[in-house]
């Protein structure tokens, strides 16, 4: 009984994240239809949003999942732990208000049996209060980069654990490296930050 209210509570504290994290995202300031005379922007409003949605489900892991959106179609690529995680990320993205169609690229990979386990563990040893804030704070950072005309925000993987935040994906200079690890630095809650972000050429 407590773990089913526990599930219920977290899903209710899910859907506050992701209206907190998009209501600060001036793409979501106002409903996607005033963007329909720009179709970048509006593919970006949307791809805003499917990786906010994705990021706080706690059933799956978004630090390997990318999303790219054009024309309204929403394309997931990387690697999931199963079918039902490939499935419920697809469901994600077609539950978007404006998204006409999801192309599901998202490959089954099984984990090594003792990095899952390991993960499992860590995982549910942090605490709700820990997992909230933790939630809350990558949303923060996201919403930031998205919202930065000089960050690449839509190409960059976050994750927290404990505070520790662990930046991933591609930028196109050393000096967008450098700034989207100082965004990460000045959100509140963020203890660290690891950058692992990969410096690519027109990216």
């Amino acid at each position: 009984m407590k773990t089913h209210q526990s599930n219920k509570l977290r899903n209710a504290i899910r859907t506050t994240i992701l209206a907190a994290s998009l209501a600060v995202t001036p793409y979501a300031l106002a409903d996607n239809s005033q963007y329909d005379g720009d179709d970048k922007l509006r593919d970006a409003w949307l791809d805003g949003k499917v990786e906010t949605a994705l990021l706080v489900n706690r059933h799956l892991n978004n630090f390997k999942i990318d999303t790219d959106v054009k024309g309204r179609i929403v394309v997931l690529t990387g690697t999931v732990n199963s079918e039902i995680d490939k499935e419920l990320a697809g469901e994600i993205a077609k539950g978007i208000k404006g998204v006409h169609k999801v192309d599901n690229q998202l490959v089954v990979e099984k984990p090594d049996k003792m990095n899952h386990e390991t993960h499992v563990d860590h995982d549910a040893d942090r605490s709700f209060g820990s997992w909230y804030n933790d939630a809350t704070t990558t949303a923060a950072i996201k919403s930031k980069l998205l919202w930065n005309g000089e960050t690449s925000g839509l190409k960059v993987n976050v994750d927290t654990m404990y505070g520790k935040v662990t930046l991933n994906g591609k930028v196109s200079s050393s000096a967008e490296k450098d700034l989207v690890e100082k965004i990460a630095e000045n959100t509140d809650g963020v203890r660290s930050v690891d950058n692992q972000l990969q410096v690519v050429k027109d990216s």
